[in-house]
């Protein structure tokens, strides 16, 4: 009978999810979860359904090629809910004698609990003597079977002797007094797998991290109290596109403020509409009370709309007709980015109270921090102090970790690729599991001055004059050229298989400007690690690529002390920005490394936490150089060039 235990929810779906393999920590037993229990569930929509519907494309588990309904078109066949409670059973059900090492082998559970539930050996006749082969076979297909021993005349007892792995261990009979191994190195023994013809699993041992990875995504978890009053206020895109390009019409406070008006509504609210008649009554003429009520509209943005219908209309031909609001990424930026709920501090905002407090000391600090980042094409940088974080598990994968054809970034992989396998179902429901977590983050925004500089040194278009007029004019500009970023959120210059049978094709410059996001992420992910202190595998990455903007959050799936990020914010973000340019200088692995795509385990490959599975990461996109997918030599975003045409063009803004 099944076992019931429970765990931690964000640690259920990484670690005890259904096919996991796992010891039981009281008796040191291996088991194997068989279901989870879900709380409230629910069916899959919104942001969840879009996100598992990507996810799964990226996988080629979609049916009738993978093994999952569209969640766009049969999102009634998935159920959503919070994990309760974990069942389990023994497994692998293979033994051997702790004494002796006599192979004892049982089909089933009830096979062993009625024959032999004391666990003892038929040679010693002891109880508790019975330990579990610590092997199985695994299949990138998913399918996982335990080892087991050739056919031998059942009176020759058959021992294991163990050699630490798979191949160099063997089956030895105590009788003929030889190993029952056919031929060299075939270790325990073969398994053919059912997936392909001639398909053999692999022998591996259970503790192996291999034998099973838990797929899942992560979503910024805006909060629908705050997202309500915004569904049916037709001036919601306009206020996202004006937070994104940071136009001045645009105030963080406009997310309270002009939820509740409509674009045209220029009646003033109660509040005004009595202050304007106490000021009436206490002597002021009507015409000067309206005029100081209608200033203090405008500063709180009751006449916002106009504004923002003025200074975006200049732009409107560069970003295209996108509905911003239907746009995930980017609601979810500048709710994080700017909504009170979230506690962002800006590093401007630190300055500014060292100085308040009189704390001229901390304040050059700070200052010097910003240059700093502003040397490696960073500006904008934030504490976020609650970032809510939901995480959906919503499947496994054997053996191999990425969808598709890759393993490791832009490299083939060796092999089939991994198949994406879903949870067992659940009254005919596929169960997605989500926990919703608080954490907090750093967040960046990539310089679009030097950004407009790397493009047009790297693909020969030349930045209008218009567009330098502002940063908001840069910022416009660029979100025309990069349009692939805001339809698919990720661009790559290498193409997988079914991207290609998709109809996609290379955008050069969403390609690119994305390489340069994501690797800058992977290097303050991996110098947070050896500079600062802070674990590489308790970070995870969320980035808004169509703004070129970045989360680097305390993840959820290790032990992680909250307040780290806040604290190397506060007081150490000197050697974690400054340690950046060195990093990414060098590889232990160098030459080969940069001469085989500019990134590998040994610099920016994390084990956990990248959700685009390494592709499009290379050191080259910083310092330059040769990249997979570009013929032409890239200048890196780093390069003296590109500092060089950076400070030209904000040149040509002065002299324009």
């Amino acid at each position: 009978m099944d076992d019931v235990m429970r765990r931690g929810r964000s640690q259920t779906i990484w670690r005890y999810a259904p096919g996991a393999a796992f010891r039981y920590a009281e008796s040191g037993a291996w088991c194997q979860t068989t279901g989870i229990t879900l709380r409230d569930p629910k069916r899959l929509q919104g942001a969840l359904a879009e996100a598992v519907r990507q996810a799964l494309l990226r996988w080629i588990a979609v049916a009738p090629a993978g093994a999952f309904p569209d969640p766009g078109t049969h999102p009634a066949k998935y159920a959503v809910g919070t994990p309760y409670q974990v069942t389990y059973q023994l497994w692998p059900l293979v033994f051997t004698c702790r004494q002796c090492g006599r192979l004892h082998y049982y089909q089933t559970r009830e096979n062993l609990k009625r024959s032999n539930e004391a666990l003892g050996c038929d040679s010693c006749r002891g109880r508790d003597l019975l330990r579990q082969v610590p092997y199985a076979f695994v299949c990138e297909c998913g399918r996982l079977d335990t080892v087991f021993a050739p056919s031998h005349p059942r009176d020759h007892p058959i021992t294991l002797v163990n050699k630490g792995n798979f191949q160099e261990s063997y089956w030895y009979c105590t009788v003929c007094k030889r190993s029952l191994a056919r031929i060299p190195r075939e270790g325990l023994g073969f398994r053919r797998c059912e997936c392909a013809p001639g398909k053999m699993k692999r022998g591996i041992l259970i503790e192996d991290g291999r034998v099973y990875y838990s797929q899942t995504i992560d979503l910024v978890d805006v909060e629908p109290k705050t997202l309500d009053p915004w569904r049916d206020n037709a001036g919601f895109s306009d206020l996202l596109l004006g937070a994104v390009l940071g136009i001045p019409a645009y105030r963080p406070s406009h997310i309270q403020d002009l939820a509740s008006r409509q674009p045209g509504d220029h009646e003033l609210s109660p509040e005004l509409r009595a202050m304007r008649e106490e000021l009436i009554a206490g002597g002021m003429a009507a015409e000067q009370a309206e005029a100081m009520v209608r200033r203090v509209a405008g500063r709180a943005g009751a006449d916002a709309w106009t504004a923002y219908e003025t200074e975006l209309a200049p732009y409107r031909g560069w970003v295209g007709g996108y509905d911003w609001k239907s746009q995930r990424r980017t609601v979810e930026y500048v709710f994080v980015r700017d909504d009170p709920s979230t506690a962002a501090i800006a590093l401007d905002q630190l300055i500014c109270e060292a100085r308040d407090y009189g704390d001229e000391g901390t304040a050059e600090r700070l200052e010097r921090e910003r240059e700093i980042a502003r040397q490696i094409g960073l500006i904008n940088l934030r504490v976020v102090q609650a970032l809510p974080v939901l995480l959906a598990g919503i499947g496994y994968t054997r053996y191999k970790q990425s969808p598709g054809d890759i393993d490791d970034g832009d490299t083939a992989s060796s092999g089939p690729p991994a198949a994406l396998r879903p949870y067992r179902e659940q009254d005919g429901k596929i169960p997605i599991y989500v926990a919703r977590n608080e954490t907090e983050a750093l967040l960046y925004e990539v310089d679009p001055w030097r950004l407009a500089a790397f493009l047009s040194l790297n693909t020969g278009t030349a930045v209008p004059q218009e567009a330098i007029a502002s940063t908001w004019a840069v910022r416009a500009w660029l979100l025309g050229r990069w349009g692939r970023l805001v339809e698919r959120g990720e661009s790559h210059l290498v193409l997988q298989s079914w991207e290609v049978d998709a109809g996609q094709t290379v955008d050069q410059p969403s390609a690119l400007v994305f390489g340069v996001l994501h690797t800058l992420s992977h290097v303050l992910k991996a110098t947070a690690h050896r500079y600062v202190g802070v674990d590489a595998d308790s970070l995870a990455e969320y980035l808004f690529p169509a703004h070129a903007t970045g989360l680097l959050y305390a993840s959820s799936q290790v032990e992680f002390t909250l307040g780290g990020i806040d604290a190397v914010f506060r007081s150490n973000l000197t050697q974690w920005l400054g340690s950046a340019r060195d990093y990414a200088g060098r590889c232990s692995f160098d030459p080969v490394c940069e001469r085989s795509g500019g990134a590998c385990l040994a610099c920016l490959y994390p084990k956990f936490g990248c959700g685009y599975f390494k592709r499009t990461v290379s050191r080259a996109f910083l310092l330059g150089g040769s990249i997979a997918g570009r013929s032409a030599r890239l200048e890196g975003f780093w390069s003296a060039r590109v500092a060089q045409a950076t400070h030209e063009l904000r040149a040509r803004k002065g002299g324009g």
